[in-house]
């Protein structure tokens, strides 16, 4: 099968990801706004979901695995540092997370969350990878 076979598996992936990601934040810092955060926050992370982790998702998929330990941490791992990268890359254009704590601890979400549909979507055994 090729990638196009699997493109609406992560694009699932992707949307559920993000949709939870942004419920994930509502919890942790809920606000009077919620619902508009709810639908700014799924939007937006669409874009990191797709550029970095689905390429991820791609080559980790080669050997699938369901809920695999080493997956995960490659997942938080590539999250902390995109999530400081893109930080670090902002300047002065926003308020950038001072407090790196608040920082792992979103990047961990993101990480966590996409492995965990990740898990549950892609890595089916009806389903032969590349």
């Amino acid at each position: 099968m090729t990638f196009k076979d699997f493109l609406p598996y992560h694009a699932f992936t992707v949307i559920c990801s993000s949709v939870s990601y942004a419920i994930f934040l509502i919890i942790i810092e809920p606000s009077y706004r919620a619902i508009i955060a709810f639908f700014m926050i799924s939007l937006i992370t669409l874009v990191p979901y797709s550029v970095v982790a689905v390429p991820l998702q791609l080559f980790l998929n080669k050997w699938p695995k369901k809920f695999n330990m080493l997956y995960l941490f490659i997942y938080c791992v590539v999250a902390l540092l995109f999530l400081y990268i893109s930080y670090k890359l902002q300047g002065n254009w926003s308020d950038p997370i001072w407090d790196y704590r608040k920082m792992f601890i979103f990047a961990l979400g993101a990480a966590v969350i996409y492995w965990f549909w990740d898990s549950i979507i892609m890595n089916k055994n009806e389903y032969p990878y590349y």
